[in-house]
């Protein structure tokens, strides 16, 4: 049997979310196609692996780890056949975790490092997606040391608007500012994440998503709606209040828009080169507004990829089976070497 491993932690800001996907995917995950094995990264990027009863026990609920022994080197990661990073946010969505395991020559899950990096960092996504016609959230870049322009603001955007960190998630130091008063403020709070900011127009409308699966095949899913019950749908309304938003799965949409999302999903899924799996979220007022685009989605109990896939009809085992069988075949293919028949693929 092949032995497969997701990895978890780091020291990104969404630590905590990585750890309680991995708690969700523990769970839920009832392979028998794969060993398991579990590898930890404290916050300061040290390596662990857990058993898995061990890990339910000592995370039975949101928090972090650091380690009381000695972390084990990273080259132990190519003892397995597939390794799954389920790291969120920077050093983990953002290519550096793709860097080191195509160093380390490991099959991984999900995008390459350049995809994964491009979708991290909003401002070059937007660009490279605006260029293939896809009508994106209007924004202004602040690059590092650069002030804030209120008057530009105010012409092109206007208030309120968005203020958030160009490369990071979960809505970490996103700011809705209702005047320009309140704009260096915002972009202080969102420097504390990325060090280059984004101010975005307020796009009055629905917040939907789409889970996209597949390499060769794209398979794009029921379109669900975020519902945020404040007026932002940040961090805690994501990961720690328990009714932060209402989520609407699948959307109470008519069927052509639900078919408009699908296909500019894979659109830009494609556009942006990725790979296996991403959540693509839109903004919809009468037009739809590419806002984002996850590599790396969550998987906890709330998580909208799996979700929408489960009402799709790929079951919670047979997607991350066949997220494995991907990363394994996408390997074997770049290497020229035999590989696995497909129809050991339940997709």
């Amino acid at each position: 049997m092949k032995k497969v491993c997701f990895l978890f932690g780091s020291n990104s800001f969404e630590h905590e979310v990585s750890v309680t996907s991995l708690r969700s995917v523990l769970q839920g995950y009832k392979t028998t196609k794969f060993e398991i094995f579990l590898a930890g990264l404290d916050k300061k990027n040290g390596l662990q692996f857990f058993e898995k009863g061990d890990f339910l026990e000592r995370f039975s609920s949101y928090g972090s780890f650091d380690f009381a022994d000695q972390p084990v080197p990273f080259d132990t990661l190519t003892e397995f056949d597939a390794i799954f990073p389920l790291v969120h946010g920077g050093f983990g969505e953002d290519g550096s975790i793709q860097g080191l395991l195509s160093l380390l020559g490991t099959p991984f899950v999900g995008p390459s490092v350049l995809s994964s990096a491009v979708c991290f960092d909003k401002d070059i996504a937007k660009r490279l997606l605006q260029q293939q016609g896809v009508k994106v959230v209007p924004w202004i870049c602040l690059y590092p040391f650069e002030s804030v322009d209120k008057e530009r603001v105010l012409k092109e955007l206007g208030f309120p608007c968005f203020v958030k960190p160009a490369a990071s998630g979960s809505s970490c130091g996103v700011s809705k500012v209702h005047s320009p008063d309140e704009l260096a403020r915002a972009v202080e709070i969102a420097r504390n994440f990325s060090s280059k900011v984004l101010i975005e127009k307020a796009i009055h409308g629905m917040e939907l998503e789409c889970a996209v699966l597949g390499l060769d095949k794209l398979i794009a899913s029921k379109v669900g709606r975020i519902i945020p019950k404040n007026a932002l749908y940040d961090y805690e309304a994501k990961y720690i209040l328990p009714d932060g938003a209402l989520i609407e799965a699948p959307a109470k949409i008519d069927t052509n828009l639900e078919q408009e999302v699908q296909k500019l999903a894979k659109s830009v899924f494609k556009a942006l080169d990725c790979e296996m799996m991403a959540r693509v979220d839109f903004f919809y007022d009468g037009e739809l507004y590419l806002n984002e685009v996850n590599t790396i989605p969550g998987f906890t109990p709330i998580s909208l990829y799996p979700t929408l896939l489960g009402l799709s009809g790929i079951d919670y085992t047979t997607l991350l089976d066949s997220l494995f069988f991907m990363a394994i075949d996408r390997f074997q293919k770049a290497h020229r070497v035999q590989h696995l028949p497909t129809a050991q693929c339940p997709l």
